[in-house]
């Protein structure tokens, strides 16, 4: 096989070694996140994340194959109980980041104890002297409600078990099942190319990067829509008692930001502006700061910026008459709290990061990207 061949985009494929786990180490291979709930031998409830998560039709029509690593709290639980439960939950910053949260090791009562979910009883009922079965997730959009068949052994590879489950039963929402039957827009569900640590997992939703740091980062979007349907789009998303963000939507301008009860002082605002075009309509994007803060930032530096003018001014007169112009020292002091001001608007940035992906996720699901 040769080593690499030319494609339309004039870009080179290359060859990737296949091996164990080449879909993690040697490709993009898109799968699901779940949340797999168990029961520890007190009667706790645990839930871990795992994408390795198949059908497995050669087992039996309603199997699955879960690989989690043999010495894990969800591996010992399942076998022990043989008893699981898989949630999928939708994909929004909040979830996603608490998601990652239960994906770090340590006991499973200090990750609980951090988990956002809620947690409902399951639909199975006990047997006689077995155990609870393990609860569902309520914010689930579909939940497997799994039992590990006692005929059936786990699969050894290294220091990972596959565990084979069989599906007794499936919790779509109401929403969802209509929408599966009748035809419709489909869940939102999250999708990873493989967790390799909380801070570096390549989830499907695209991110928009930039080539350096800005105080009110840009973005561009083209969707193939008139201006007024897509202002007509966020006005019926925004009336959603539901809705995530607040914000309205007038002419060809939407304005988007946290709700009150949520809002700090580093919390970010969307602005879009929309321009028709041949293509459609393009929306001009800017995230930055709340108005007033925006405001108070631009003020802070306008006060900094004649304070040093004026120490400047000052420490030439003295200059001139003779005098020793230590008031020339008002220029570097001035350039310190400039970068200071700015570094403490970056900081916001990052601590407001979550939100800016809640405004985004927001934009992308009203326009349907």
């Amino acid at each position: 096989m040769a080593e690499s061949a030319p494609s339309p985009l004039g870009d080179a494929f290359e060859a990737m070694p296949v091996g164990p786990g080449f879909f993690q180490n040697a490709s993009f291979f898109p799968m699901p996140i779940v949340l797999v709930g168990t029961r520890e031998p007190d009667g706790a409830p645990n839930l871990a994340p795992y994408s390795l998560c198949f059908p497995a039709p050669h087992l039996a029509p309603d199997a699955l194959l879960l690989r989690c690593r043999a010495d894990s709290h969800t591996a010992r639980n399942v076998l022990r109980s043989g008893m699981a439960t898989l949630s999928f939950v939708p994909d929004t910053p909040a979830f996603m980041a608490n998601v990652a949260v239960l994906g770090t090791p340590g006991p499973a009562a200090e990750r609980m104890a951090r988990s956002v979910f809620a947690l409902a009883p399951s639909t199975r009922a006990a047997s006689a002297g077995a155990e609870e079965p393990p609860d569902i997730v309520a914010e689930a959009v579909q939940v497997f409600e799994c039992r590990l068949p006692g005929d059936s052994a786990p699969t050894p590879e290294g220091e990972d078990l596959w565990l084979p489950l069989r599906v007794e039963a499936i919790l779509l929402k109401s929403r969802w099942r209509h929408a599966l039957q009748t035809g419709g827009e489909p869940p939102r569900l999250p999708v990873d190319y493989g967790f390799r640590a909380p801070t570096a997992t390549w989830l499907s939703r695209r991110t928009t990067r930039y080539d350096a740091p800005r105080l009110r980062p840009r973005f561009q979007l083209t969707v193939p829509l008139p201006a007024e349907t897509i202002v007509a789009r966020f006005r019926r998303a925004l009336a959603d008692p539901g809705c995530p963000v607040t914000g309205a939507a007038t002419m060809k301008h939407v304005q988007l930001g946290i709700p009150a009860h949520e809002r700090t002082t580093w919390s970010p605002t969307v602005d879009l502006m929309l321009t028709d075009t041949e293509e459609g309509a393009r929306l001009h994007g800017r995230i930055g700061p709340h108005p007033h803060v925006w405001t108070f930032f631009l003020g802070l530096h306008a006060v900094v910026a004649f304070s040093g003018l004026g120490g400047v001014m000052y420490g030439l007169a003295q200059w001139v008459i003779g005098e020793p112009p230590w008031a020339l020292w008002a220029a570097p002091v001035a350039l310190g709290l400039h970068a200071f001001i700015a570094g403490a608007a970056f900081i916001g940035q990052g601590l407001g990061a979550d939100q800016v992906h809640r405004l985004r996720a927001f934009v992308e699901d009203t326009l349907g990207a």
